[in-house]
């Protein structure tokens, strides 16, 4: 059997599909690094046709150390069902292989427009076209559905993301996650920057908030949601680094993006997108907790960014799009940030950071 004979196959065991599921055309999307995207066109009886998104596992290449398709359906699931923030929803896992040649599950494709953009959401993408008013209306509800993830009762949806049977060092569970997903990436080699947020990260550990710990969605940036035509969140995105742990760091990670688009690169904020503090007073609004210890999660924020580039530089190297001795995942915008943070020398931005982000020759960053 073809790809496709046995993905149709597939298909029709899924409850959610009906037993006589056709496939009608499969094609890559664009979009997301961490993992493979297809565009499935299905058709049912007496159905029009309609659209899935199949997600695929990351084998060999892959940024994360232990990627687990599996896990990220789960999460998924316990959102959609939860009915509090909008997802798209679950169809199947498919966790052998057997069908596509790597684990990957599958989901109701949802419309909608990210935030996406290089060099930077505030020059490219839907925002500049967006009023003042349309900005401003985005950026706050999508701190609303951070805070509505945060609100979620995990302790019934989500608490096999813990690594042990108590919540009350989730913090630590997560810390130990990345020092050794950093320790694998970077192989023993130095990075003078990173290494540091690393020593800091670990030996900072501040307290858990009140109202903690929480769902944590993970990668809590606004290219991460699908907004629809009256700037509402259609869909929340990208689960795939979901855990359980202090709300500040999701907030802090959100600031963080929001830094890496703007002063990180030069560019100004269009009018009308949230300033830092506006950002947090919303947050603390609409969740009714305060957040603390911010600066130690930016560097944490900043510091899981840094170490998905050192991944990249060493995928693109293997694959010659990069030249052996590339410093792409060393000097850029995120150890720029951790440097500004730390009191370090601040590196330059990399040639190949520059081109990676299409940023103009001679952007200095953070280091003008």
């Amino acid at each position: 059997m073809t790809h496709d004979e046995r993905l149709s196959a597939w298909l029709r065991t899924c409850p959610a599909l009906s037993p006589q599921t056709r496939l009608e055309s499969l094609v890559p999307m664009t979009g997301g690094q961490s993992s493979e995207l297809l565009l499935v066109t299905i058709a049912q009886p007496c159905q029009s046709p309609e659209t899935l998104v199949i997600r695929l596992e990351q084998r060999g290449k892959q940024l994360f150390m232990t990627p687990d398709i599996g896990r990220e359906y789960r999460v998924i699931d316990g959102v959609f069902k939860a009915g509090t923030v909008p997802v798209p929803q679950p169809i199947g896992l498919e966790s052998t292989g057997d069908v596509l040649g790597t684990p990957f599950l599958a989901m109701r494709h949802v419309a909608g427009t990210p935030l996406l953009g290089r060099p930077s959401m505030h020059l490219a993408g839907p925002l500049p076209d967006w009023t003042a008013e349309q900005r401003r209306a985005a950026a706050f509800r999508g701190v609303d559905a951070m805070a509505s993830i945060h609100g979620i009762d995990w302790l019934s949806s989500h608490a096999f993301l813990l690594d042990s049977a108590s919540a009350d060092n989730a913090l630590d569970q997560h810390l130990r996650r990345i020092e050794r997903w950093y320790n694998w990436a970077t192989g023993g080699r130095p990075h003078p920057v990173t290494d540091q947020a690393l020593a800091y990260v670990l030996a900072n550990r501040p307290a858990m908030g009140k109202g903690d710990p929480v769902l944590l969605w993970g990668d809590a940036r606004p290219g991460n949601i699908l907004f629809s035509q009256d700037q509402n969140v259609a869909a929340v995105l990208d689960w795939e680094g979901a855990f359980i742990g202090p709300r500040a760091l999701d907030v802090s990670y959100w600031l963080m993006s929001d830094l890496f688009h703007a002063e990180a690169i030069g560019v100004d904020r269009l009018p009308g997108w949230p300033t830092e503090a506006e950002t947090i007073a919303r947050y603390e609004q609409v969740s009714g907790t305060q957040v603390r210890d911010l600066d130690y999660f930016i560097v944490l924020g900043a510091l899981f960014m840094g170490t998905t580039l050192i991944r990249a530089a060493d995928i693109g190297i293997a694959d010659g799009r990069l030249q052996a001795g590339s410093r792409l995942g060393m000097d850029n915008s995120l150890t720029q940030i951790i440097a500004q943070r730390l009191g370090l020398p601040s590196p330059p931005l990399s040639p190949d950071f520059i081109a990676h982000r299409n940023l103009p020759a001679g952007t200095r960053g953070l280091a003008a």
